[in-house]
């Protein structure tokens, strides 16, 4: 069946008008690069496999929401899971792929690009080329009169920039539509020609202070991503190539979505083969060393598993799973006993990491809506569950 789903995609034309709806996006989020400009990420000219010890775990099965038992395999087939890979100590013990053809192509990894774009960030404080509590408009002098206004580049990182700013996926003629249309991500409708860079400098002020809680906010990763090319003189791709994805030994080439002025969509246009993503997500658990090299030092990556932040996020997301859940540098903290901590991106892309138990889970998905709560839900039970056994 869904053999069948992908070749009758595959004959309709995807377009910048319907790739991130379905059926399309079962095919368009791994030719992103056929329907957006992009810079290439390249990879290194060194090329390292991961250690397979595989085992069919695909009658595994976990208590979802419901108090229902359900396999993994279900679990991937009712959510258009693309591919899911499982690492334990360092080793694939499992993987799975819904369409084979589909697995060396590079998946649209959308918000999960913000957690990539904070460990370029933690390299230029390593470096001291920013200071997070330093000013943004000090790096970036043209969003002044904007929300972004007196706010830190802690408050872009940790989303408590005080903005009338929504992220509502779904809208077609607000604010989050103009700013999709800036991105590239979605067709002009407006008169207008506004890039990334003009929709930052018009961003929504708000009546509260920055700082005063957690705001979930996509813009504020862009304009991170502009920081990076104004400090460093160089593009995102560059940068992130040089100084991280090469350094993890990637098999493939990745790339970063462009909007017409080639500004770069850091909060949610990289994409990748899983094999690399996992193997920067290996990077992480490992305190920022990979295969005996430290690539971020090991205080950057402790910062995200172990700062005790006060700005908690909305626990509706997650079913009160984590009431303890916090977020730093655009990782999510499950606040529980193992300092498990995750990326997440719309339509189910998910990197979670456990390293206590030294596991690392990578997940690529289609699905329909670009959020549900218990999709949401289910997902973490499933990882924790996962992180029980093996």
């Amino acid at each position: 069946m869904t053999n069948n789903l992908h070749k009758n995609v595959q004959g309709d034309k995807i377009s910048l008008e319907n790739w991130r709806t379905h059926p399309y996006n079962r095919i368009a989020f791994s030719k992103v690069d056929k329907i957006l400009p992009y810079e290439v990420i390249h990879k290194g000219t060194k090329k390292i496999n991961f250690y397979s010890k595989t085992q069919d775990i695909s009658s595994f099965k976990f208590s979802n929401k419901y108090n229902e038992k359900q396999t993994i395999i279900n679990f991937f087939e009712k959510n258009l899971t693309d591919s899911f890979q499982l690492f334990k100590k360092g080793n694939k013990i499992f993987e799975w792929f819904d369409n084979y053809n589909l697995r060396y192509n590079r998946h649209i990894l959308f918000s999960v690009s913000k957690s990539l774009t904070s460990l370029a960030i933690g390299l230029l404080l390593e470096n001291k080329l920013i200071d997070t509590n330093q000013k943004i408009t000090f790096y970036v002098p043209e969003v002044k009169n904007s929300a972004f206004d007196n706010a830190t580049i802690r408050n872009l990182l940790d989303m408590t920039i005080a903005t009338d700013f929504k992220e509502e996926y779904l809208d077609k003629t607000g604010i989050f539509n103009l700013y999709r249309e800036a991105t590239g991500f979605n067709p002009k409708t407006s008169n207008n020609n506004i890039g990334l860079k003009d929709f930052l400098k018009i961003m929504p002020k708000s009546k509260e202070a920055h700082g005063s809680r957690y705001h979930y906010c996509s813009p504020n990763t862009d304009l991170l991503g502009w920081i990076i090319e104004k400090v460093t003189g160089t593009s995102f791709g560059n940068y992130f190539s040089k100084e991280i994805f090469q350094k993890c030994n990637p098999q493939y080439n990745a790339f970063i979505t462009l909007d017409h002025e080639n500004s770069p969509r850091t909060a949610g246009g990289i994409c990748m083969v899983i094999d690399d993503l996992a193997k920067v997500a290996e990077m992480v658990r490992c305190k920022g060393s990979l295969e005996n090299k430290q690539i971020i030092k090991e205080r950057t990556i402790s910062e995200l598993i172990d700062y005790n932040n006060d700005y908690s996020w909305p626990s509706i997301e997650k079913g009160n799973l984590f009431p303890n859940g916090s977020y730093r540098s655009k990782w999510y903290q499950t606040g529980l006993e193992n300092k498990q901590i995750y990326a997440s991106g719309i339509h189910g892309q998910k990197i979670w990491i456990d390293p206590i138990n030294e596991i690392s889970i990578i997940m690529f998905s289609s699905r329909k809506q670009p959020l549900s709560p218990s999709f949401e839900q289910n997902f973490s039970l499933m990882c924790l569950e996962i992180c029980k056994i093996f």
